[in-house]
């Protein structure tokens, strides 16, 4: 049997029922209680439900709904197995859980309220949010703001869209303009790099990363790590920089070994496109292996085949090599397994002391200065242009005197790290003193200064 609507009622607010293959009528408490069953067809203004049960109490205004619950307002629909509506507040409950579909967007949860005033869904509970076409957001909890399509995620937080993929416990996605802002535990995954951080925030449409607070970036193809306070991360132009105590680590496979690189400074940016390179501002301190530098400007390539590399530093520069010292206008390094050659332009000084004689330097200065490695030791240091050096003699390791010469060129070559030979070419001039004449504090080159900023070499 059908029947249609057995209560007339005038207030334009009421849950008003239209259509059930039965319905029995009761009072319950001295309220009006009536339950329909079968093809259930009601409407609440410009809402529209249907189920297959319905109780509905008619002065509370509300209905609790049973079996393939669809509650419909324009274009929005929501699915559910049972269901509460609630006419004074123009909300539905749905605690077994429930599907919102309108054309765009779809979300789903295991307990879900819908406010139809403020077209605010608040779904808990396996929450999944998804615009049927580029990103999902999973979550435990989640609220939607339908009519600026605005969603604010909490817990166990994953955003998937087709560039990133976004992890925090908190986030909020604001679809139209493409901008994700996530806080608590945040990581973002894209195709070059991982970004952690305490905050972020995500512009989709110009992939592009903000994050602050305890950031580390991952660059995936370049085995590297960067630390630091903010960083911003520009995923289409392969270049991120951070700032704040910023640390690159970058490690090489050698001979089943690892070589690593540590950079350090105020600020790095990250050039992840031919020629790879990183670039460190404001106090850089560089340590690989056994070479480590100091300077106020730092550039470090990477060579293509990803060993080795070149790194140039300006700015007041210095370079250690265990008692070797190196300062100049600019110095360059190139590398391979270890260093094979330092270049310093201008104002160019080495001087260099032995471990058991630390009160006697050898020095070379010049404007242009070559220092040529093989296997790790130095092979040769060559100046050009108004050189002079000075070292010292030993017989057996004990002092013997020293050489103070100058020249046009000066070249010294080295055996076991000692000065072995030296050539002079270019109006060459030298003076040997004896070792009862000799004052080390005294045989010092015009531009001697000993440096006591050394970094400390790292332990892996």
């Amino acid at each position: 049997m059908i029947l249609i609507s057995c209560f007339a009622t005038n207030a334009q607010d009421k849950i008003t029922l239209n259509y059930a293959d039965s319905l029995v009528g009761k009072t319950v408490n001295g309220e009006q209680v009536r339950e329909a069953i079968g093809n259930v067809s009601m409407n609440h203004n410009n809402v529209k439900i249907t189920c297959n049960r319905v109780i509905q109490y008619y002065d509370q205004n509300k209905a609790d709904l049973y079996g393939n619950v669809k509650v419909v307002q324009d274009t929005l629909t929501i699915y559910a197995p049972t269901g509460i509506y609630y006419g004074n507040e123009s909300k539905v409950v749905c605690p077994s859980g429930a599907t919102l579909k309108d054309p765009k967007t779809t979300l789903k949860a295991n307990y879900g309220v819908y406010f139809f005033n403020q077209d605010l869904a608040n779904f808990k509970g396996n929450v999944r949010i998804t615009d049927n076409r580029s990103y999902t957001i999973d979550s435990d909890e989640l609220d939607y703001y339908r009519a600026v399509q605005k969603s604010y995620a909490r817990g166990n937080v994953k955003v998937v869209s087709d560039s990133s993929v976004i992890y925090s416990d908190n986030l909020v996605y604001e679809k139209l303009i493409g901008i994700s802002t996530a806080t608590g535990h945040v990581k973002i995954e894209s195709d070059s790099t991982v970004i952690t951080s305490n905050k972020a925030t995500y512009y989709d449409f110009e992939k592009k990363s903000i994050a602050e607070e305890n950031v580390k970036i991952d660059f995936l193809a370049e085995n590297a790590v960067i630390y630091g306070a903010y960083a911003e991360n520009y995923e289409n132009k392969n270049y991120s920089f951070i700032r704040g105590k910023a640390r690159l680590i970058q490690i090489e496979s050698k001979e089943g070994n690892q070589d690593t690189t540590f950079i350090f400074s105020e600020k790095m940016e990250s050039f992840r496109n031919k020629p790879e390179h990183y670039i460190g501002r404001d106090s850089v301190k560089i340590i690989r292996n056994d070479f480590l530098s100091t300077s106020q400007v730092g550039y470090y390539f990477r060579n293509d085949d990803e060993k080795g590399g070149v790194i140039s530093l300006s700015k007041e520069p210095v370079v250690w090599k265990e008692e070797l010292q190196v300062t100049g206008d600019s110095i360059y390094a190139f590398f391979r397994d270890d260093i094979d050659d330092i270049y310093i332009n201008k104002s160019a000084f080495a001087l260099q002391s032995k471990i058991d004689q630390q009160d006697r330097y050898d020095q070379i200065s010049g404007v242009y200065m070559h220092l040529k490695f093989l296997s790790n030791e130095i092979n040769f240091i060559q100046v050009d242009t108004n050189a002079a050096s000075i070292y010292f003699v030993y017989d057996d390791d004990s002092p013997a005197g020293a050489n103070k010469s100058n020249g046009e060129i000066i070249k010294l070559l080295f055996k076991e790290k000692n000065v072995e030979r030296i050539k002079i070419t270019g109006k060459p001039k030298g003076t040997f003193f004896p070792e009862n004449l000799v004052n080390p504090s005294e045989l010092l080159l015009l531009g001697f200064r000993l440096r006591k900023d050394k970094p400390v070499r790292l332990s892996e």
